[in-house]
């Protein structure tokens, strides 16, 4: 509509036709690009936010969060939302600081991967019943796996939200070891829908790496949580086609393509051939 009216315009003042065409073309992404920016301000001033974009951080975080949930649904596994929080007691004393709440993470994240569902057992943390539900007989004997993306921030005295890959884990087993570990025995745990993973990585971004009264600190994530070099798996591929910023798709020789598809297969190839391997290792000792 634009071009018709821009070269209906000109053409009237004797113009010529291509030089019509590429005046209403510019005039048509610079109206665009005005709108866009326009509905942003509007839409920030009213809920204090973009509806339309994530920051540069927020993009990084999500399509990490996304990657390995998708990975995990494509390996067949489960992923568990776990929040630690830090007790008034632990702030006062003499042992806080900087970087400490990392440090006691991993001392948790240690603690889990050296223990097993029989050990649960045997501690009194799970009854038989339990044991014979949520393990398999194969798996009583080996240790936990505990792939993580985490989120830290200064909620009350700081707050660890984890999103981690794993077996299930008791309650009063994570509440204990954190209070051991941190001074802290108010800890969440509960489970994630893996059918819908864009839902949960849009709430843990939107949460915890967004607009809120508290500031995120800082996000990390293990080495397994996607495939090893994703990152640059994933910038490779964006690279091989043209991003038109305005329909907010790729090209390939003027025809589109859909990236996030391709990915997917990426993801799963990978999955199936990591998890595969992980089953074949542990069948075999």
């Amino acid at each position: 509509m634009c071009y018709l009216l821009v070269t209906g315009l000109l053409g009237q003042q004797g113009f010529s036709c291509d030089w019509c065409a590429t005046i209403s073309i510019n005039r048509c992404n610079q109206f665009l690009f005005w709108w866009h920016n326009l509905f942003n301000c509007v839409v920030y001033s009213i809920f204090g936010c973009s509806s339309m974009e994530f920051t540069c951080k927020q993009k990084r975080s999500f399509h990490t969060v996304l990657s390995g949930l998708k990975y995990s649904r494509f390996g067949g596994r489960s992923v568990r939302f776990l929040t630690l929080t830090t007790s008034d007691l632990f702030a006062d004393s003499v042992y806080s600081g900087v970087g400490v709440l990392n440090d006691h993470f991993q001392i948790l994240r240690k603690r889990i991967i050296r223990s097993r569902p029989i050990d649960l057992y045997r501690s009194g943390y799970i009854s038989l019943r339990q044991l014979k539900h949520y393990y398999n007989p194969d798996s009583w004997f080996k240790n936990f796996g505990f792939e993580y993306f985490k989120v830290e921030t200064n909620e009350g005295n700081g707050v660890l939200h984890v999103l981690y890959r794993g077996s299930w884990l008791p309650y009063n087993f994570i509440s204990d070891n954190w209070n051991d570990i941190h001074l802290s025995w108010d800890v969440n745990l509960r489970s994630v829908d893996l059918a819908d993973p864009r839902s949960a990585s849009l709430y843990v971004v939107s949460q915890y790496v967004g607009y809120q009264g508290c500031s995120y600190v800082r996000a990390s994530y293990s080495f397994n949580w996607v495939f090893r070099g994703f990152k640059s798996a994933w910038s490779n591929l964006k690279h091989r086609f043209y991003y038109n910023p305005f329909l907010n798709k790729y090209f390939l020789n003027h025809e589109c393509v859909d990236i996030f598809d391709r990915w997917d297969k990426l993801l799963k190839c990978r999955a199936d051939v990591y998890f595969l391997r992980q089953l074949s290792l542990s069948d075999f000792g």
